[in-house]
């Protein structure tokens, strides 16, 4: 029974990676799969029907994401958040991304409910709407009411997404791990580690236990804040496929003729949603990483309330203390300080030349240094600040990207509610306060402490692992192991062309001994001429004639 189930769960796979290749195609991206498959070529015509000319490159891309699902459109949007990889013109359109899609039947939700909640939608709610009130890639949300009198939103994930999301994530680190090898220019940005932190998200995205626990801990970071609400969680009612919360009604923060027509003021509601940003990272260092304006609502009083904690992001206390210490550079114009840190970090790879980034940020620097934060446009600073690292190939940790793009969006959306407010004049007091944070004392004692403990343990070790490298030298057994980059692309192109000369000679020994044949008058005679001469000549043909439609549809003549 296994084997038929492992079979057919083969040729799903098998069918999603042709439609996968196919879709890529069809939108223009052939040369590209060309490159990752270069023994394809059914999708060649394909070629003929896409309209790659007329659309630009980054809707292509963004309509493939779409016509592929859920797995595609989740993965778009995460690369909408990567401004360190992507140009903005991406970002944009990346961002244009939805989860809308045409609900589930409620059959579908009654089945999930009596396996979840062990029971029949109206018998564990008072009231439970047959019609979604939402519906997205991967849950669709309902309106109900408690038997206490609450009304609450039930979310409810899709039926056999998970399934469909593995099958995707399998074909993804496929075709990245092909990427790598196959396109040079792409491996800089590291495609299979963007692969695997997109699986990471995805999967914990699709557990509605850890995105109740984030909600959670947002609540209680903001609970003594009443310009923030976080909606309460009910865990009675919560599985991993099933969120039941507080519902939220409100405008959205991005509809200005709705907050205009309720009395809203917009400058306060500007203000109130960059500090609690701020605060998330500067102080909770937890922070809502979905910056979609249907996130974040508006309420009476100017409060801010925030949805969907399936995405969040952190900052642990180095990468902080790291941050502050760029900050500190930043300020002192310290170029060097500030590249030892981003290298000390990991940002910089092999591609990066150091000597043109130095002067290139002391220039970037040079530009903004001196002026009064009233001055300075926050989100073009942070703009400008992102082409750079991305032209350099500086690529940040996700949740320092994260940062950048959901500051990126507050600065946006305070200066479309408000066109005087500017992020930086909000985010003084927190910088200061996170600044001095950095010296205090006990911390400075406690970090200096750890790494005297580390220094410890590694001169503890140390005789230790030499007395081993010692050994295996004296035995012989010492062992290095190189690697080559592009090494196997030129192993696989000099096997093809071996194996193209080798069927290149067996077809011209066809010719030659054919001909040789053919001066012969005994044997059997077709026509007069001798059949084996002449059965040589026709393999020798239908041969030649498949190794040249071969090379021809490798491109490579």
């Amino acid at each position: 029974m296994i084997r038929p189930l492992r079979t057919v769960r083969a040729y799903r796979r098998f069918r999603r990676y042709r439609e996968v290749l196919f879709t890529l195609a069809r939108y223009g991206f052939g040369d590209l799969v060309d490159r990752v498959v270069p023994e394809g070529g059914l999708w060649r015509r394909f070629r003929k029907e896409s309209r790659a000319s007329e659309i630009p490159t980054p809707a292509r891309l963004r309509m493939a994401f779409g016509d592929l699902g859920p797995t595609f459109v989740k993965f778009g949007q995460l690369l909408s958040t990567r401004p360190d990889i992507l140009p903005e013109n991406y970002l944009e359109e990346l961002e244009k991304l939805q989860d809308e899609v045409p609900p589930f039947d409620f059959s579908e939700v009654q089945k999930i409910v009596r396996e979840q909640l062990g029971g029949e939608p109206l018998e564990i709610f008072f009231e439970f709407e047959s019609e979604p009130i939402a519906s997205g890639s991967i849950a669709q949300v309902h309106r109900a009411v408690l038997h206490t009198g609450e009304t609450v939103a039930v979310k409810i994930q899709r039926p056999r997404i998970s399934q469909q999301i593995e099958t995707d994530l399998e074909i993804l680190e496929e075709l990245t791990a092909l990427v790598e090898r196959h396109v040079p220019e792409m491996r800089w940005f590291r495609p299979r580690d963007l692969i695997a932190q997109f699986a990471t998200t995805i999967r914990r995205e699709m557990d509605f236990i850890a995105e109740g626990q984030a909600a959670e801990r947002f609540r209680r970071n903001f609970e003594a804040d009443s310009d923030y609400l976080i909606p309460r969680v009910f865990w009675d009612y919560t599985t991993t496929r099933i969120l039941t919360s507080e519902i939220i009604r409100g405008v959205k923060i991005t509809d200005k003729a709705a907050l205009d027509a309720r009395g809203f003021d917009r400058k306060i509601i500007a203000q109130n949603g960059a500090r609690a940003i701020l605060r998330e990272v500067f102080e909770h260092r937890f922070f809502h990483a979905d910056p979609h304006p249907g996130n974040f609502f508006v309420l009476e009083g100017n409060v801010i309330a925030t949805v969907d904690f399936g995405i969040v992001g952190r900052l642990d206390e180095e990468t902080a203390d790291q941050l502050g210490t760029m900050f500190s550079a930043v300020l002192r114009k310290d170029i060097s300080q500030l590249l030892r840190t981003s290298r000390a970090m990991g940002l910089l790879g092999e591609e990066v030349d150091e000597a043109l980034l130095k002067a290139d940020l002391s220039e970037f620097i040079e530009n903004y240094h001196g002026l009064s934060l009233g001055k300075i446009d926050a989100e073009r600073v942070m703009r400008d600040t992102l082409q750079l690292l991305r032209r350099h190939r500086v690529l940040l940790p996700v949740n320092l990207a994260l940062v950048g793009r959901m500051m990126t969006h507050a600065a946006g959306v305070g200066r479309m509610l408000d066109p005087s407010f500017n992020l930086f004049e909000e985010a003084r007091p927190f910088v200061v306060k996170f600044m001095a944070g950095r010296m205090d004392p006990r911390k400075r004692l406690n970090a200096l402490m750890a790494t005297l403990q580390d220094y410890g343990a590694v001169l503890q070790e140390l005789p230790g692992d030499l007395e081993e490298i010692v050994a295996k030298i004296k035995r012989g057994k010492m062992l290095v192991s190189l690697h080559h980059e592009g090494l196997n692309r030129f192993i696989l192109e000099m096997d093809r062309s071996s194996n193209r000369l080798a069927f290149s000679l067996i077809i011209a020994s066809l010719i030659v001994g054919s001909s040789l044949v053919m001066q012969l008058e005994s044997g059997p005679q077709i026509y007069g001429l001798p059949a084996l001469g002449m059965g040589g000549y026709i393999i020798a043909g239908l041969l030649g004639l498949w190794l040249v439609v071969a090379i021809l549809r490798s491109g490579r003549i």
